[in-house]
């Protein structure tokens, strides 16, 4: 079955996560990290397996869950 997702999309994704974890690392707490770091290595295995869908599926969320920690610590 064909990918609804290319790599250029998990690509931006990326990018925008690059950008939210360097503006607000200092803000993140142990547990906060691991979770980025969890998963970042989820979303590289499905790139590696060819998933692209299932990694920009876990890019979105990790983004999701990024900006929930940002506006969280912002308030």
């Amino acid at each position: 079955m064909a990918n609804k997702y290319t790599d250029e999309d998990v690509l931006q994704l990326s990018y925008e996560i690059i950008q939210l974890i360097e503006q607000n690392i200092s803000c993140f707490n142990d547990d906060e990290t691991e979770n980025v770091i969890t998963s970042n290595e989820s979303i590289a295995f499905h790139v590696e397996n060819d998933n692209i869908d299932r990694a920009y599926i876990e890019a979105l969320n990790l983004k999701e869950y990024l900006i929930k920690l940002k506006n969280n610590k912002f308030k």
